[in-house]
């Protein structure tokens, strides 16, 4: 059934960016099971999980789930600190409990990520990529996690970025997390913008969408303030880095031209919204999102005949009665010679 309003529509698109409720409870069950492995083993003094998994801002499908593995004060001396070989040393004792208790896991497979390990379990659709880490002695948030690329340990904000997230989901009334799944399924549809992580899309709609918000309005703001935010600096949610530190002029230039289109089309749809066009501004955002966002019904003859007595053409090439889309139509006399 087409959705005849923006309402049901973006209901429809929100559906399909959730994860697959079974998936996503395997994944809580497997990093339980992972924690009491690890605690019980007298490695880890505690874990978490970070990343848009954890933050809730992750679009189906599940591809991998990040643990931060806090590492017991015992292993400090040995490990911590700079090349002396620590986080590859703490990679490898994780691989060893890993293997004792699942003997058909993969490691690094796919990716060998220089700040985790990552594990392959076949009786899984996704990864789970382990990160060694050491508390702040100093106490706070802040974790030290290892690089075994670099020899090193690097102070992380991680639970800074989920915390702030968590605020700004309260704030607006829980809607912020779908909004920013409904972000990602864009940059998804547009191969123009796969130069973008998903942190750059969670950044921009955290500066762009500070109140609740229909999902229509807020995706509108989102890439309005895209448009222009892309061409400066992109900070993180906590503010701390800069996201767009190496892009080029160039990248800056497609990015904003792919924000500025979407932005014109998802203004068109909220006007064509409020003149009652539903259908004609659920096949805009069809046009926007690709095939996660619901296609409408078909035009039938007499709406068509309908928009071009004395409507518009909207970017889509759909005939309106409302005069707000983007080509207007003007009765013209029929041509007669002299």
């Amino acid at each position: 059934m087409n959705p005849t309003t923006i309402p049901a529509a973006f209901g429809i698109f929100d559906t399909e960016l959730n994860l697959d409720p079974a998936e996503r409870d395997k994944a809580m069950k497997r990093h339980q099971d992972i924690t009491d492995v690890l605690t019980k083993a007298g490695i880890a003094a505690s874990t978490f999980l970070q990343g848009s998994f954890a933050r809730k801002t992750m679009p189906k499908p599940l591809k991998d789930v990040d643990m931060v593995i806090v590492l017991r004060e015992e292993f400090r001396q040995a490990w911590f600190g700079a090349g002396k070989g620590g986080p590859a040393a703490a990679m490898a004792r994780l691989r060893r409990e890993i293997e004792k208790h699942w003997p058909d896991a993969r490691f690094d497979v796919t990716d060998a990520p220089a700040h985790a390990l990552q594990i392959t379990f076949p009786d899984c659709t996704f990864t789970v990529d382990l990160v060694p880490a050491f508390a702040d002695v100093d106490g706070g948030e802040d974790v030290f996690i290892a690089d075994r690329e670099l020899d090193r340990w690097e102070r992380s904000n991680t639970r800074t970025l989920r915390r702030v997230v968590v605020e700004r989901n309260q704030a607006t009334d829980g809607v912020f997390v779908h909004q920013v799944r409904m972000g990602k399924a864009f940059k998804s549809d547009k191969p123009e913008l796969q130069g973008l992580c998903g942190l750059v899309i969670e950044s921009l709609c955290y500066d762009a969408i500070i109140k609740r918000l229909a999902h229509a309005s807020a995706m509108v703001a989102f890439f309005e303030h895209a448009a222009d935010a892309v061409m400066g600096k992109v900070m993180d949610p906590t503010g701390v880095d800069d996201l767009a530190a190496e892009w080029t002029l160039s990248d800056r230039t497609t990015y904003s031209k792919a924000f500025a289109t979407a932005a014109a089309r998802g203004r068109e749809a909220l006007d064509l919204t409020a003149d009652g066009e539903h259908e004609a501004a659920v096949e805009i955002w069809h046009s926007v999102f690709g095939d996660p966002f619901p296609a409408p019904s078909p035009q039938t003859a007499a709406q068509t005949l309908t928009g071009l007595t004395a409507g518009s053409i909207t970017s889509t090439g759909r005939s309106v009665s409302s005069r707000r889309g983007t080509q207007p139509n003007r009765p013209a006399r029929s041509w007669r010679s002299r």
